[in-house]
């Protein structure tokens, strides 16, 4: 099921990047539970029980609550683990990755945290991009950076500072989130700015 992706070098990059992500990753540093049980219910609905169980291997737990806090370095575990298992289905490693950011995103809407949020901003997504920082300290429990720069009514640069989460995820989950709350074509593009940074570009009608 697992796809070599030594002759896609922008999936390669993505492995390398969540490799060099996970080496940076402390025993302080930590994802809420959502994220992981949001990852584990995408490889349950394959039906394929022992990926599942290599994905539970990885990270070492089966159960989760989704606002408590779990060791970044498991998350990343289970995250590459469940992207190579899932390469062959969207396309490559990152693709699988920017699956499951949407997957991510769609399932921190529908939480209890996230409900409230999505009945707040929805169809305003000046509203939502204006609050990213504050749903972002919500999901994330790593001490990390928000910043929104606004390019213009349609486009904005969100820039992410120690943030473990590898771009391909982010870019999913802020695509998700984009059309969750009501926008047309959106579009999110990412540039590395070092090992925990990241510049994403959002764009939408």
């Amino acid at each position: 099921m697992r796809r070599e992706t030594g002759a896609d070098p922008e999936s390669a990059g993505a492995e390398r990047e969540l490799e060099r992500r996970l080496t940076l990753a402390t025993p302080a540093d930590s994802v809420r539970g959502m994220f992981f049980r949001s990852v584990l219910e995408v490889m349950r609905e394959l039906g394929d029980m022992h990926a599942v169980e290599r994905c539970v291997e990885a990270c070492g737990e089966r159960k989760f609550v989704d606002f408590s806090c779990y060791p970044t370095s498991s998350f990343l575990r289970l995250l590459g683990t469940s992207a190579r298992l899932l390469g062959t289905g969207y396309g490559d490693f990152e693709g699988a990755l920017r699956a499951l950011g949407r997957r991510g995103a769609t399932d921190f809407f529908a939480s209890s945290t996230g409900r409230p949020l999505w009945t707040m901003l929805s169809g305003n997504p000046k509203r939502m991009v204006d609050n990213l920082p504050m749903a972002y300290a919500m999901a994330s429990a790593n001490g990390g950076q928000c910043l929104v720069t606004w390019v213009s009514s349609r486009q904005v640069r969100i820039l992410l500072d120690r943030d473990f989460l590898p771009c391909a995820y982010v870019e999913g989950a802020l695509t998700a989130a984009l059309e969750v709350l009501g926008t047309r074509d959106p579009r999110v593009r990412s540039r590395s700015l070092g090992p925990l940074g990241c510049e994403y570009s959002l764009t939408w009608l």
